[in-house]
């Protein structure tokens, strides 16, 4: 392992393992949905630019790849893709591009508590392309948090 992997897995233990440890499932859902709300709200505030829209296409494909990558708990293993693959086109506006972030948490949530019923262990791992194998739990936290740390480069 290089050293730049292996302070990248130290750092994902620290940023999206260690906040969940001992937390029920029912916390990280109602973590998860609470994020929707908080982010539904940070979007609010800004206005259409290329830069938000560009930004706010990323933070969408991110989800709906972290969620590509928890439906293999349930589906079985995929060929390895990248985020790219699920961005929106880059002509969508940013009122319809925060509409489909809002569906694209609410589906984020809707499949956390299809795992959680399908008695998927929240200390299941999956592989991230950068920070390795993460826990379900850490890939929730990962998904609220990713969106958040990048929205905040919006102006």
């Amino acid at each position: 392992m290089s050293i730049s992997s292996f302070l990248l897995h130290n750092i994902a233990g620290l940023m999206f393992e260690r906040p969940t440890r001992g937390l029920t499932a029912a916390v990280i859902l109602q973590r998860l949905e609470q994020s929707q709300v908080d982010f539904d709200q940070h979007l609010q505030q800004y206005a259409e630019t290329p830069k938000n829209c560009a930004l706010l296409g990323h933070i969408i494909g991110v989800e709906r790849w972290a969620q590509a990558r928890l439906r293999q708990c349930i589906s079985g293993p995929s060929a390895p893709d990248e985020s790219d693959a699920y961005v929106p086109a880059p002509d969508v506006s940013f009122a319809d591009l925060v509409a489909d972030a809002h569906r694209t948490r609410s589906d984020s949530v809707a499949l956390l508590g299809e795992l959680i019923d399908a008695g998927v262990p929240l200390t299941r791992t999956i592989v991230h392309n950068q920070f390795g194998a993460l826990t379900v739990a850490a890939w929730s936290h990962y998904i609220a948090k990713h969106s958040m740390l990048e929205a905040k480069k919006m102006r």
